[in-house]
C-alpha cells in the first residue's frame, strides 16, 4: 500500500506549477492520539494555487474529505471507516496539505461528518463556507441593509449570496460579464452590476437611493477597490480578502476622508479562536442547505496539472476536485 501525493520538488517563480510532481510516500502510522485519514476528495482552491506560487508548502491542499484508515491508541472521537474532514490547515508546520492520499492528524483535528452532509459538500466544508460566515459576521451588516461584493460569480460569492439572503441582508453583486446576471438573480441576488457596461459607484448610488452600501467585501483588489470604497457609506468598512487583480489596491483619498475603513481579512487570523464556532454554525448551514457548495469537474491526482488549468478557467462552473 502506497501514498500518492503531489509534491513541490523545485520552484520557479516564472512557472511555479512546473515544479509539482506526483510521488509515492509511505503511508503514515497512527501514533497515540492520532488518526490516519484516507483522503478521497480535495478541491482545488485559489488559496492552494497561492501556496504553490509562493512556495509555502511541500504538499499543497487546504481541505478535503476522507475515511478513517487507522486510529492510534487513546483515540475516542472516531473509529475506522468513519467519514471525516481532516483539518490539515491546522497542522501547517509539517508543510503537508490534502493533495495526498493519507494524512495523520491529532484526533481533535479530525471532524466526523454527519450523514446529512454529502461527500462533495464535506470536501468543501472549510475554506469558502468558513470565510463567508466569518467575514459576513465581522462586517456586522444590519438586516435590510446592502452589502456590496466583488467576484460575485465565484463559488464563494454564490455562497455569500445564499447566506446573506438567509440573514435578511440585501446584496449588490459585481461581476465582469453581463451574462452572469441571470444565474445570480436566480440564486437570490438582489442586484447585479456588470463592470463590462456599468459604472459601479453610479449604480450603487441609484440602487440605494444615495445611501450607498453599508459595507463591502472585495476579492479582486487593484483599481476595482477604488470603485468599491466609493460605493460604501461614510464610515463604512471594506474587507479585502483576495487579490485577483494583484497585490496592490487603489483607494480614493476622498473616501478615506469620509471615514471609509479598508482592511485585509484572512480566515487564518480567526480560525483558531473561532474553530468550534465555525464547525458548529457552518455545519448547520450546510445541513439545512442554506449554504450549498457547488461541485465541478473531477480529476485523478495524476492529472493535477489539468485540474489546476481547469480551476483557473473563466466560467468553469463549480469547484474542481482531485480524486483518488
Amino acid at each position: 500500500m502506497s501514498n500518492r501525493a503531489i509534491e513541490q520538488q523545485n520552484f520557479d517563480a516564472e512557472d511555479p506549477f512546473a515544479g509539482l510532481a506526483l510521488v509515492t510516500k509511505p503511508v503514515p502510522k497512527a501514533e497515540p492520539g492520532h488518526v490516519v485519514v484516507r483522503i478521497t476528495l480535495r478541491p482545488v482552491n485559489p488559496t492552494d494555487l497561492l501556496s504553490i506560487s509562493s512556495n509555502r508548502l511541500r504538499i499543497p491542499g487546504s481541505e478535503g474529505f476522507g475515511i478513517v484508515h487507522e486510529v492510534g491508541e487513546g483515540v475516542t472521537t472516531v473509529a475506522k471507516g468513519r467519514r471525516v474532514v481532516p483539518f490539515v490547515f491546522r497542522d501547517r508546520q509539517k508543510g503537508e496539505g490534502s493533495w495526498q492520499q493519507y494524512v495523520s492528524l491529532k484526533q481533535e483535528l479530525v471532524w466526523p461528518v454527519p450523514d446529512s452532509i454529502l461527500d462533495e459538500a464535506a470536501a468543501q466544508f472549510l475554506v469558502n463556507p468558513w470565510t463567508v460566515y466569518g467575514i459576513l459576521t465581522d462586517l456586522k451588516v444590519p438586516k435590510g441593509e446592502y452589502v456590496l461584493q466583488t467576484a460575485a460569480g465565484s463559488v464563494l460569492g454564490r455562497q455569500l449570496i445564499q447566506l446573506a439572503k438567509h440573514w435578511g441582508i440585501k446584496t449588490i453583486n459585481i461581476v465582469r460579464r453581463a451574462e452572469q446576471k441571470e444565474g445570480l438573480k436566480a440564486l437570490g441576488a438582489d442586484e447585479v452590476i456588470s463592470t463590462d457596461n456599468e459604472d459601479v459607484a453610479t449604480r450603487v448610488k441609484e440602487i440605494t437611493g444615495g445611501k450607498l452600501a453599508y459595507g463591502a467585501l472585495d476579492a479582486v483588489a487593484g483599481t476595482l477597490t477604488k470603485q468599491v470604497t466609493a460605493s460604501v457609506r461614510d464610515g463604512g468598512q471594506v474587507f479585502i480578502y483576495g487579490f485577483l487583480a494583484g497585490w496592490d489596491a487603489t483607494v480614493g483619498v476622498g473616501d478615506l476622508f469620509r471615514g471609509v475603513r479598508v482592511a485585509g481579512w484572512l480566515l487564518r487570523n480567526s480560525e483558531v479562536e473561532r474553530f468550534e464556532e465555525y464547525i458548529d454554525k457552518v455545519s448547520k448551514l450546510i445541513e439545512a442547505k442554506i449554504i450549498v457548495p457547488l461541485e465541478g469537474e473531477t480529476y485523478d491526482l495524476a492529472d493535477f496539472q489539468l485540474a489546476i488549468k481547469k480551476s483557473t478557467e473563466v466560467a468553469r462552473g463549480g469547484k474542481v476536485f482531485l480524486t483518488g
